[in-house]
C-alpha cells in the first residue's frame, strides 16, 4: 500500500527503455535510473520518511513480440499518479501510449478522478523538446516539466545530466508538484471507508484570528484547505467577544484542535471588547501555547523589528521566534504567503505520522541527515534500516546548517540514532551538523542513543578522531568501498545496548 490510502503505488513512472540505454549497458546508470532515485530521495525529503513513498518502474527487459503484460496494467491502474518521461523514444513506443491511455481512463473513473483540487495527476517530463503538436491528448492543457537542454524552441536538445543544476531545479519543481498532489489526494474521504458507511477521521484544524492586513491570506489559505475534506477547519472564533466569554470560546476549540494556526504581521490585530491594549491575534497565540495540542505560527518573511510600532507587542513576537522554549510544541516560520499552506499541510502530516510511529514500524527509529550532494547514499541505507525494524527518517536539510533547525529538532526528539552523510560535502559541514546536534540533544534532552558518520566515496584522509564531540559518541562508519553492512550493525547494536541519556 502507497503512502496515499486506496493506492498500491503513489508514483508510476513510464518511459521508454531506449531513455534508460548506456553504452556500457548497465542500466541502473541509465539517465532513467537516476531519475528514479533523485525523485525518491526528494519526496521522501517532503514527507521526511524513506519508507512510506511507493513508486513503481517496470526494470524487466520486454521483447517486442511480448503481449502488454497485465502486472503493467494492474500497477497503471494501482496509481495515486502517473509520470511520463516524454521523448523521441516515448513518442513512438506503443507500450508508453498505452500506458498513458490506460491511466487516463481509470483515472477518469475512479473516486479520485483526474484532477486533485487544481493538480493534474499525470505528470508530463520532456526529455526532448518534443513539438506541442505531438503530445498525446491526455497530457491535457499543462505545460509540462522540461528536464532536456535545448538551447532554443527549434533544438531537440538531450536529457539535462543528473548532476546539473538544471536537473535540480526541474527535481525540486517536479517534487513539489508532485508531493502537492499527493498530499490532496491523502487527504481526501478513504473509498473504502465511505462503501463501508465509515466516517473517515478528521483532523481538526484550527485557524486563528489575523490583523486586517492579513485577512485576505488567510482567506485564500482557508479556501486552499477546502479540498482537503478529511480536515475539519474551525475558523469562528472571534470576533467580537468579551474577555472571558472569548477565552471560554477558545478554550472549548484547542480541546478538540490537533493543530492551531497562527498568521501574524507587524500589527497586533483588533482589541478584545472589554480589554483595551490587548488583541485577539495575541491572545489566542497565549492560549494556545497554554492549552493546545501543537501551533503553528507563521510571520513574513520580510518582517523587521523596526517595522512594529507597538513595543509590547514587538516584544512578544521577539520572544516567540528567538526566546526560551517553554513549551515544545510549536514551530514559529518566517515564509512567503504563498508557502502557508504548503507549511500547513507538511505539520499536519508529521503529526499524523507521528501518532503512528509506534504502530507503524516497532523498534528505534533513525535520522539520517545528508546534504544534497550525498542523499542517494541515504536510499540503501535507509532499505537496509527498514530490514531491521528501524524507522528511517530524513532531513531536507541543504548548505546551512543553522537553517531549518525547527525541523531538525523535532526530528531529533523523535529517534534514538543519528547518522550523518560524508561524502563530497566539505568536512566542515559535518562538522557544523555535529556541533548542532550536541547542543539540541542537550538543551531538549533528545533520547540520541548513537551516533555515525556514514562516510561515503571519495576516501577521506586521516582518521575518525577529528570528528568526536564530548558526550556525543561518533561512530565511524566507512562506506567508501561499497555499502558496509557491519559497520551500520555494529551502530544498531549500540544503539540497543544503551539507555537513552545514559553516557557511552
Amino acid at each position: 500500500m502507497g503512502w496515499v490510502p486506496g493506492f498500491e503505488h503513489d508514483v508510476f513512472i513510464s518511459y521508454a527503455r531506449v531513455d534508460n540505454a548506456t553504452a556500457e549497458g548497465d542500466p541502473q546508470q541509465g539517465w532513467v535510473a537516476q531519475f528514479h532515485r533523485h525523485l525518491n530521495i526528494a519526496l521522501s525529503k517532503k514527507i521526511g520518511l524513506l519508507d512510506r513513498l511507493k513508486i513503481w518502474r517496470d526494470t524487466r527487459e520486454i521483447q517486442g513480440n511480448q503481449l502488454f503484460d497485465k502486472t503493467i496494467q494492474d500497477a497503471v491502474h494501482g496509481a495515486a499518479v502517473f509520470v511520463a518521461l516524454d521523448s523521441h523514444g516515448y513518442q513512438a513506443s506503443e507500450y508508453c501510449r498505452r500506458e498513458l491511455e490506460w491511466f487516463y481512463q481509470k483515472a477518469q473513473k475512479d473516486s479520485a478522478g483526474l484532477a486533485a483540487g487544481d493538480d493534474y495527476r499525470i505528470f508530463h517530463l520532456l526529455l526532448n523538446n518534443v513539438p506541442w503538436a505531438t503530445w498525446p491528448k491526455e497530457f491535457g492543457r499543462t505545460s509540462g516539466f522540461p528536464f532536456h537542454d535545448a538551447p532554443d524552441p527549434d533544438r531537440d536538445g538531450e536529457p539535462c545530466e543528473p548532476s546539473s543544476e538544471m536537473f535540480r531545479t526541474g527535481m525540486r519543481a517536479l517534487a513539489e508538484a508532485i508531493h502537492a498532489t499527493l498530499a490532496r489526494l491523502k487527504n481526501r474521504p478513504s473509498t473504502l471507508d465511505a462503501a463501508r458507511g465509515k466516517e473517515p477521521t478528521r483532523f481538526s484544524i484550527y485557524v486563528a484570528d489575523t490583523s486586517d492586513t492579513l485577512s485576505a491570506i488567510r482567506k485564500r489559505v482557508l479556501n486552499e484547505l477546502k479540498p482537503s475534506t478529511d480536515l475539519k477547519v474551525v475558523t469562528g472564533v472571534p470576533p467580537p467577544f468579551e474577555g472571558a466569554q472569548h477565552d471560554q470560546r477558545m478554550l472549548n476549540e484547542l480541546e478538540v484542535a490537533d493543530l492551531s494556526v497562527h498568521l501574524l504581521d507587524a500589527y497586533p490585530g483588533r482589541e478584545i471588547v472589554d480589554q483595551e491594549g490587548s488583541s485577539y491575534p495575541q491572545r489566542q497565540v497565549e492560549l494556545a501555547l497554554a492549552h493546545g495540542k501543537s501551533q503553528l505560527i507563521w510571520t513574513p518573511q520580510s518582517l523587521s523589528r523596526e517595522s512594529i510600532e507597538d513595543e509590547a507587542y514587538a516584544a512578544f513576537l521577539e520572544k516567540l521566534e528567538n526566546g526560551p522554549r517553554e513549551r515544545s510544541t510549536y514551530d514559529f516560520q518566517r515564509d512567503v504567503p504563498s508557502g502557508i499552506t504548503r507549511q500547513i499541510l507538511a505539520k499536519v502530516e508529521e503529526l499524523r505520522a507521528r501518532s503512528h510511529i509506534v504502530s507503524d514500524m516497532p523498534g528505534e527509529a533513525a535520522l539520517l541527515d545528508t546534504h544534497w550532494k550525498d542523499q542517494l547514499y541515504a536510499l540503501k541505507l535507509g532499505e537496509y534500516l527498514v530490514e531491521h525494524n528501524v524507522r528511517p527518517y530524513i532531513d531536507p536539510q541543504e548548505d546551512d546548517p543553522s537553517t531549518n533547525l525547527d525541523f531538525f529538532t523535532r526530528r531529533l526528539k523523535q529517534v534514538g540514532i543519528l547518522i550523518l552523510f560524508y561524502g563530497t560535502v566539505a568536512e566542515e559541514w559535518v562538522r557544523a551538523r555535529l556541533a548542532v546536534t550536541l547542543q539540541i540533544a542537550i538543551a531538549e534532552q533528545c533520547p540520541l542513543r548513537a551516533c555515525g558518520v556514514y562516510v561515503a566515496p571519495p576516501r577521506k584522509p586521516g582518521d575518525a578522531g577529528r570528528l568526536s564531540l564530548p558526550l556525543v559518541p561518533v561512530e565511524w562508519m566507512d562506506h567508501t568501498g561499497g555499502f558496509n553492512a557491519s559497520a551500520v550493525d555494529h551502530l544498531l547494536a549500540r544503539a540497543r545496548t544503551r539507555t537513552a541519556g545514559e553516557p557511552a
